[in-house]
């Protein structure tokens, strides 16, 4: 196959002398200047500008349709990216919202417990000194109660063994009163 620069060179003065076959009318056959004033117009080089600027339009309009197709692709990447984001922060505020009430139950309880607790400590405080008035009465009743046996013991000592016993000392009265008083 014949290159552009080859064709454009080719003599056609073969074609036009007579000998052999003519494609075309003679009227309507273009003369060898017509050829080369139209070859001349058009010639190789801007030819192939002319294919470069073509590929290179081309290029720029595929490029231009990438640039649409992304710019549209980052716009839906970046809705559903807010879309995600809204949906955690809904998700965030829920849970924030149930572990505020589940922090207000809490502290009710809590509130509750204390309540509880120094009622306890306050009735444990007065039964303490509850017991220890009892322990100190009951020290005292003991205490008396030995005072008791010993006076009667003092007693039967010193009397005869016929003669009956003696009456009670005046204080054992007393302390019986003490002691009824303790015991009650």
């Amino acid at each position: 196959m014949l290159s552009v620069q080859e064709a454009l060179d080719f003599d056609l003065d073969a074609m036009t002398s007579g000998f052999g076959f003519t494609p075309w009318a003679a009227d309507t056959c273009p003369t060898l200047e017509q050829l080369m004033a139209a070859s001349s117009s058009s010639s190789p080089s801007s030819w192939l500008d002319d294919n470069a600027a073509a590929a290179e339009e081309e290029n720029d309009e595929e490029e231009e349709r990438r640039r649409q197709r992304r710019k549209v692709s980052n716009r839906l990447s970046a809705r559903r990216s807010r879309a995600r984001k809204q949906q955690r922060l809904e998700e965030l505020r829920e849970a924030s919202a149930r572990l505020r009430a589940e922090n207000r139950e809490l502290a009710g309880r809590l509130h509750a417990v204390a309540r509880h607790d120094l009622a306890a400590r306050c009735q444990n405080a007065r039964l303490r000194a509850e017991a220890a008035a009892l322990a100190r009465r009951l020290r005292d009743a003991r205490r008396l109660l030995a005072l008791q046996r010993l006076a009667r013991g003092r007693h039967m000592i010193t009397a005869p063994l016929a003669s009956p016993p003696p009456p009670p000392p005046p204080s054992a009265p007393a302390a019986a009163a003490v002691l009824a008083s303790l015991m009650a």
